[in-house]
């Protein structure tokens, strides 16, 4: 490995980072990783430091070439979905406990009357 603020090729790059090196060449020509251009302006080379730089704030900020914050990659459409799955089930769990017990108040609010009904029905037959 290269020291620290030593020019590293491309390929070093690429193996410190996990991109291709035509993408870190493409980087540095966009200005979005430091670089320099070598042997007659053909090859370009960066630093280890600066490779790692970029690769701690690209967590940290807007990555140009997607769009895409952290907070987008957190708030994802699968995550989304898998919210509202549970919230549904939830939800529905909610209403299945809701009208069990409406169902007992009913039951028991029939009984009620039935069981008046035949106390009256037996206190007028006698």
């Amino acid at each position: 490995m290269a020291k620290n603020g030593e020019y590293i090729s491309l390929r070093e790059a690429a193996e410190i980072s996990g991109y291709s090196s035509d993408y870190i060449g493409q980087l540095i020509r966009g200005g979005k990783l430091e670089g320099k251009q070598v042997y007659t302006n053909i090859s370009w080379m960066t630093t280890e430091e600066a490779v790692r730089t970029y690769m701690e704030d690209k967590g940290k900020r807007k990555d140009a070439d997607t769009g895409i914050t952290l907070w987008d990659r957190l708030i994802s459409i699968e995550r989304l979905e898998k919210f509202y799955a549970y919230l549904s089930w939830f939800v529905i769990g909610i209403l299945a406990f809701f009208l069990i017990g409406m169902g007992y108040v009913l039951a028991v609010a029939v009984d009620e009357k039935i069981e008046r009904n035949y106390v009256e029905t037996l206190s007028y037959g006698s």
